[in-house]
């Protein structure tokens, strides 16, 4: 009887051989992992650049102020901080323009940097102050209720008439302020506003001895 093939097990089959194929799959997947994970870290850096918000204020303006300074110590006793440079926030209750010179009564709130720079409204009453600030200003951007930032040099407590009666009120002499045309409601509700109603905040910085750009909406 004649014997028929033999079968050596110790040979690869081509099942087996089809899996060492599969070996250099396996080797190049490392690769293609890596570079599967460099993409998506730079897109995600390119998101993170993309997602962060321009500086409102010019970075030597910004190195000005005097950050540990607060308005609680200042209202208490403005003299003994004439010459200092700070940054408040808060919402204006009203103006007053003179010539070049406008001043703003603004009720004074803090400001966070996060998640994006402004004053925020912890509610309660927390004291208020005068911007002094030398230049033409849109009438739109001074308009009650909306939000504003300042940078600049405090000179006292000043006698202002800004509410028609002379009041003595601790004053900011701008370098710079930014102001937000948010008529009353918080930076939170932007851009939503009214149960998904678009409405796109409208910002404009102002700063002394530069050509400021008005923004007129109707």
């Amino acid at each position: 009887m004649t014997a028929g093939p033999r079968v050596h097990r110790d040979h690869p089959s081509l099942t087996q051989d089809g899996l060492s194929c599969g070996s250099r799959v396996e080797s190049a997947t490392p690769r293609r992992r890596w570079w599967r994970s460099l993409l998506l870290v730079a897109g995600g850096t390119l998101l993170l650049l993309a997602c962060v918000p321009a500086p409102i204020f010019p970075p030597d303006i910004m190195q000005k102020a005097d950050r540990s300074l607060t308005f609680k110590e200042v209202i208490a006793h403005p003299a003994d901080y004439e010459g200092r440079v700070v940054e408040f926030g808060g919402e204006i209750l009203g103006s007053l323009v003179e010539g070049e010179e406008v001043q703003l009564l603004v009720r004074e709130l803090p400001i966070h940097t996060t998640p994006i720079y402004g004053p925020v409204d912890p509610g309660g009453f927390r004291g208020m102050f005068v911007i002094r600030f030398t230049g033409k200003v849109g009438a739109q951007d001074i308009q009650s209720s909306n939000m504003i930032a300042v940078i600049g040099t405090m000179i006292g407590a000043v006698v202002t008439t800004v509410t028609g009666v002379p009041v003595s009120r601790p004053t900011v002499r701008a370098d710079c302020f930014h102001i937000w045309r948010t008529q009353g409601n918080p930076l939170d509700d932007f851009p939503w506003i009214n149960n998904a109603r678009y409405w796109r905040l409208i910002e404009q910085t102002y700063c002394v001895n530069q050509d400021n750009t008005i923004l007129n909406v109707t």
